[in-house]
């Protein structure tokens, strides 16, 4: 028997004690690292979704106001400054150019008096130079301030049509300065704020998850002290002390994995499309014809909404609308119509398979492998063709993507270089207990091969 703080108890006891105090003060550390580090990547990632999407939708609106100029300026050009019918032409063809659910082009005279305005016809021909949003400040006066200066950006609070409530919109308004116009279009951003929550309530629900973890961890390595303390022996606190340090470990392993997965998530999504919107802006400048340019300006626009909704998508855990509207194969039956009319090559698609078979988490598992095995035969292997299969064999779902392109060595990629892409395959193979492999010969093209198991 032994006194500890003027308490009798037997030495096992007081090792017993002396082994945990060293534990609970770890865990403790451990959860405030945790919080702290939680709390820094949770603001970095909505710091970085605000910055990313805010630039993104400045780099639209800029692009929507230059195809807005560019389709007026053959009537603008040749117009002299009091040509009313040139005017009234200009003032059609900015009232039918809209774009997405509320996009649409407003024009102003810089005294304040509206040309243009589609989806509120009851202020045309009015002049609304003191119109104040929802926080006193006087947009228009701005707007057309910014357009005298040459274009740019102002943001304030406007009605949004789908919603029939003001919220906070970004414009970019640009100058007529031979008939004294203001022309521009604005994004609604309302939606950046709703985004960055969601991501404060995933890491708040990954905090949690690591508490219970840590609870039950802590429970259990408490549990499995206390019945080493009837056999308690010399060594203990060495047993203590390593089983803290495996528990660090744990944590640090649980943040690294959730750091993959974010980074994983972003490459098969907004990497993707932010790839095919570039694809689509070179096809723009190197159109020969109106015809040509106007369809590539088409896709873009399609393409850029596409990269809106991705954004809105991963923070609802990276779930393809498309298939949730529509199932894999139409998914993948419009992925390879895409990629066929981006790239120009052949892709052709077919399909043996009861999809009622197919869970939801193969489906979006197997649109991502298909979707990265097609940019890397665009990319990377210059092909001409590719031949995508889906079908089922044995009891198993197969996915084959194979091109005719300039292939690769496969023991660079298996070896060292293993590219980002390539390996968020595999893991997402693996992950539903399957396997993916890749057979490739230089000159002689690729072929990705990913199966997964029908009950997954």
């Amino acid at each position: 028997m032994t006194k500890l703080s003027g308490i009798v108890m037997p030495l096992r006891i007081k090792l017993l004690v002396l082994a945990m105090l060293p534990l609970l003060l770890m865990f403790g550390l451990i959860i405030g690292l945790v919080v702290i580090q939680s709390d820094s990547l949770s603001k970095d990632q909505a710091s970085l979704i605000r910055s990313e999407t805010l630039a993104s939708k400045k780099q639209e609106l800029q692009k929507y106001v230059e195809l807005a100029r560019a389709s007026i300026s053959p009537v603008y050009d040749a117009a002299s400054e009091s040509d009313e019918k040139a005017k009234q032409q200009v003032i059609d063809i900015l009232n039918n150019l809209t774009y997405g659910e509320d996009g649409y082009f407003f024009a102003y005279t810089y005294d304040g008096t509206n040309l243009v305005l589609p989806y509120q016809p009851e202020l045309l021909g009015q002049n609304i130079w003191e119109v104040e949003d929802a926080r006193g400040f006087k947009l228009l006066q701005a707007l057309i301030r910014t357009a005298q200066q040459g274009g740019g950006f102002v943001d304030y609070y406007w009605h949004k049509p789908s919603r029939k409530e003001q919220v906070k919109k970004l414009s970019y308004a640009i100058g007529l300065d031979k008939w004294g116009w203001m022309v521009g279009t604005g994004v609604y951003i309302d939606d950046i704020e709703i985004q960055v929550g969601s991501v404060h309530s995933k890491i708040d629900e990954t905090i949690s998850k690591t508490f219970i973890g840590l609870g039950i961890t802590l429970v259990i390595t408490i549990g499995i002290m206390a019945s080493l303390a009837t056999t308690i022996h010399i060594n203990a606190r060495e047993l203590a002390d390593q089983k803290l340090q495996a528990l660090n470990r744990q944590i640090i392993e649980s943040q690294e994995e959730e750091r993959t997965r974010v980074a994983r998530e972003l490459h098969d999504g907004i990497n993707q499309i932010l790839v095919s919107v570039k694809y689509r802006l070179d096809n723009i400048k190197e159109a020969k014809t109106d015809k040509e340019r106007e369809q590539n300006i088409a896709l873009g626009q399609s393409t850029l909404n596409e990269a809106v909704r991705e954004l809105r998508r991963i923070s609802k855990d990276l779930r393809p609308a498309l298939l949730d509207d529509l199932g894999l194969l139409v998914a993948l039956e419009d992925l390879a119509k895409e990629v066929s009319q981006r790239s120009g090559m052949t892709v052709l698609f077919e399909h043996h398979l009861d999809m009622g078979k197919v869970s939801k988490s193969a489906e979006i598992t197997l649109f991502r492998v298909a979707q990265e095995a097609l940019h890397n035969a665009e990319k990377h292997a210059k092909a001409k063709a590719v031949d995508m299969i889906l079908q089922e064999e044995e009891g198993e779902i197969v996915l084959t993507v194979a091109d005719d392109g300039i292939g690769f060595e496969e023991h660079r990629v298996s070896n060292t270089s293993q590219s980002m892409g390539l390996k968020n395959m595999r893991e997402r193979i693996e992950n539903l207990d399957g396997t993916f492999s890749i057979s490739s010969l230089q000159y002689q093209g690729t072929e990705v091969r990913a199966i997964v198991p029908i009950a997954v």
